[in-house]
């Protein structure tokens, strides 16, 4: 038993006062022989002993109040012989460590940080008035803690200013950094007061424990106190969705996505008909309901398909639990508008397979693709209004008209598309002086690599030799998917100039065959956008129109001179990470904000790239331009660590042995403190003497 007011006790003496009283008091009466007062003596024996019993009651009573107030003012307070080890150690210079991760938002009505912050206020009220503190908010990053103080008040503030972060947070680096500061004290005696969840994820237990500089500045181990912001539960049961893919669901329809999420289930029982669910704002895109069993994990996919195109932010969502934050994951998604392209057929034919556009319409009519065709001869599309169109397909057209020429230039430099392909019709020099605006390259002559009746033609054919994948137009063709693409047969090529001399270093060669000779090059011009293939989209000049790969390419053509092809890397970013943004052309970034709303500091790179944050929120970031609009090709979402939903919690045996056989663990929840102090029932067994006291007196 511990004392708060020691000093107190002094008052105990007053409990012999009514056993001197008592003493003193007593008198030996003398013997008088006298007749009559026999049957007084007779009736006297008869009640002597009731009323010794009333004055041993008396005395009893009046001894519990004077010995009861003393020692209730004195605050007696029972410990368990673990807490009694963590007093006999004396004054020591303390750090308190409050642990400020993802996990502690965990709730069942009341937060775990909720809780950690009262185990720190009561950290701190407990310290002796002789022992300095100080407070480190164990965050990703934290900052260094002050040195050891007396300002309480300061503290305090310190602790009631805190708040849960989105990030993991690394005890055994905080519980280090807080060791440094102790160091800074001359106090011999150290003490570490560690407020957490005491998650596994918490601790570098392959670290070794922290110490600290003793007096002779050999190391020591400090002592360490556990407080359980948990209370000793066994289990922290959560599930959460640890991953998301997004893919187009062509088989749906154009603008088709499928949302494949991972499901864990980091508790203990299974969890039946949990509700997933996509949405955009307040509105619910598609529902679904999934089954996770104990400690297991779970696929769901659900498939929606979006009235038109832009970039659409949403999210997609668990029905929650005691860890809400990790229900929900943020998605910004590029969705391809419709597109209306022209598809000029420069040599038509009776038979369908032997046109030249038939294999380009079945490309871009194919189930999913967002291009609405419109496909005209060379006479009649080349008299169209281009400008009602977002790409123009030129297939083995002869030369436009200077007139045509000169409208297609505009087209191009008004933010349309344009796309050329080669073959018979295609005259060079003609190409060359009227249409030098608009070619990446000037034409030179056609090569034959192999004649179709040659029995060699399958070894002499041109290949694709070099494909720039790093490229938006041709990133999918990676792995087995570039079998589609070098697998081609070529018997026909356009040669190329090396650059155009009125646009000198505009163009970009993108793939080239075995003798280096350009097959695709594309140029910017203006808002617009150039590809020029060097052979046919028929079966003319090559077979690659019956590849695997000459569709989707043919619809990333369409999206990449139409700009709806989104020319970044998908922005992948944990909470605590920095976002890399790579604005396009003379594109400028003016802020980045939070979802919260709150501004995210951005730093220009050496190569013209920019990062923001490190970011501190899940949710979707929003980039806005020089005239303060979203950006939308820019905008990003931040996810939460998946290792931060595991709330496996350490064993207290595994952390006593870690850090000691001398560890503390000063607080197992409310469960291990008395509802009542002691010395609240010994004012109250003073009230009940009095009360009975009063009883007997009047009796």
């Amino acid at each position: 038993m511990t004392f708060g007011n020691p000093w107190m006790l002094l008052g105990a003496l007053g409990a012999l006062i009514p056993l001197l009283v008592h003493l003193f008091d007593r008198r030996r009466p003398r013997p008088h022989p006298f007749g009559p007062l026999a049957f007084v003596l007779r009736s006297q024996k008869r009640t002597a002993s009731r009323l010794k019993l009333k004055r041993l009651l008396l005395y009893a009573l009046r001894t519990l109040i004077l010995l009861a107030i003393p020692v209730a003012l004195a605050r007696p307070e029972l410990r368990r012989d673990a807490a009694a080890a963590q007093v006999v150690k004396g004054p020591a210079a303390t750090a308190i460590i409050l642990d400020a991760s993802l996990s502690m938002r965990w709730s069942d009505g009341t937060s775990l940080f909720e809780r950690g912050r009262d185990e720190a206020r009561d950290a701190l009220k407990d310290l002796l008035p002789e022992e300095p503190a100080t407070v480190l908010v164990c965050t990703e990053s934290p900052a260094a803690p002050p040195p050891p103080g007396f300002d309480r008040g300061r503290l305090r503030g310190m602790v009631d200013e805190a708040k849960p972060t989105f990030g993991a947070a690394d005890l055994s680096r905080c519980m280090d950094m807080a060791a440094r500061a102790l160091e800074e004290n001359p106090m011999p005696a150290k003490r570490l007061v560690v407020v957490s969840d005491m998650t596994a994820g918490s601790f570098r237990l392959e670290a070794p424990p922290p110490t600290v500089k003793g007096p002779t500045g050999a190391p020591v181990k400090p002592e360490v106190v556990l407080r359980d912001a948990a209370e000793g539960k066994d289990v922290l049961a959560n599930h959460a969705i640890v991953d998301l893919k997004v893919e187009p669901a062509l088989q749906a329809g154009p603008r088709a996505f499928q949302f494949t999420f991972t499901v864990r289930n980091f508790g203990a029982e299974a969890v039946k008909d949990l509700e997933a669910a996509v949405r955009v704002g307040e509105s619910t895109l598609a529902k679904g309901f999934v089954d996770v069993p104990a400690g297991g994990t779970t696929q769901k996919a659900l498939t929606v398909r979006f009235p038109q195109g832009g970039t659409v932010v949403g999210q997609v969502t668990l029905a929650p639990d005691a860890l809400a934050e990790d229900d929900r994951r943020a998605f910004v998604l590029p969705v391809p508008r419709a597109l209306k392209a022209l598809v000029v057929n420069g040599s038509p034919h009776a038979t369908r397979y032997r046109d030249e556009a038939f294999f380009v319409d079945a490309a871009l009519t194919a189930p999913g693709s967002p291009v609405e065709v419109s496909t005209r001869d060379a006479e009649v599309g080349l008299r169209e209004d281009f400008s009602a169109y977002d790409l123009v397909l030129l297939l083995n057209v002869a030369a436009p008209s200077a007139d045509e020429a000169r409208r297609l230039a505009e087209f191009v430099e008004n933010g349309g598309g344009l796309f050329i392909s080669m073959g018979d019709r295609v005259n060079s020099e003609e190409y060359n002086e009227r249409m030098s605006a608009v070619l990446p390259r000037p034409l030179r002559l056609v090569r034959t690599s192999a004649e179709r009746e040659d029995p060699d033609a399958e070894t002499k054919t041109a290949r694709l030799a070099k494909v720039s994948v790093e490229h938006v137009l041709f990133s999918p063709f990676t792995g087995r998917a570039e079998e589609g693409l070098i697998g081609a047969r070529f018997y026909k090529y356009m040669l190329l100039e090396a650059d155009n001399p009125g646009s000198p270093g505009a163009s970009q060669v993108l793939a080239t065959y075995e003798d280096g000779a350009p097959a695709v090059a594309v140029m910017r011009k203006g808002k617009g956008r150039v590809a020029l293939l060097t052979s046919t989209v028929d079966r003319d000049w090559s077979d690659f129109a019956i590849r695997t790969s000459f569709l989707p390419l043919m619809q990333r053509f369409a999206a990449y001179l139409t700009g709806s092809l989104e020319e970044r890397e998908e922005i992948r970013v944990r909470v605590g990470e920095g976002a890399t943004l790579r604005p396009e052309g003379t594109q400028k970034v003016t802020a980045v904000r939070a979802p919260d709303g709150s501004e995210v500091q951005v730093k220009e790179q050496p190569d013209g790239s920019l990062v923001a944050g490190p970011v501190t929120e899940p949710g979707a970031y929003s980039v806005l331009g020089a005239d303060g609009k979203v950006v939308p090709a820019l905008s990003f979402a931040a996810t939460l660590d998946p290792a931060e939903s595991d709330l496996g919690r350490l064993p207290q045996d595994t952390l006593t042995a870690y850090f000691g056989e001398e560890t503390v663990k000063a607080s197992s929840g409310d469960v291990d403190k008395p509802a009542v102090p002691l010395w609240t029932w010994l004012i109250l067994a003073a009230c009940l003497a009095f009360f009975f006291e009063g009883t007997l007196l009047r009796k």
